[in-house]
């Protein structure tokens, strides 16, 4: 099926949702795992910005 738009033609694709292969990728230990070791990634992340700007904070007080 193509569709024509002013002076482009766009082929549509069909896609299926549905895999063909049964095995999952991850276990669900595996997924777990990652998804703790994520989370740590995200939290050290975001405490060591917060650390950073307090940091910050304190030296251009004793500055002034």
């Amino acid at each position: 099926m193509t569709v024509a738009i002013f002076w482009k033609v766009v082929m549509l694709m069909k896609v299926s949702v549905h895999s063909l292969e049964r095995r999952s990728l991850l276990s669900v230990a595996e997924a777990l795992g990652l998804m703790i070791s994520f989370g740590s990634l995200i939290a050290t992340i975001i405490f060591g910005i917060l650390r950073a700007v307090k940091n910050d904070k304190n030296i251009l007080r004793l500055v002034m």
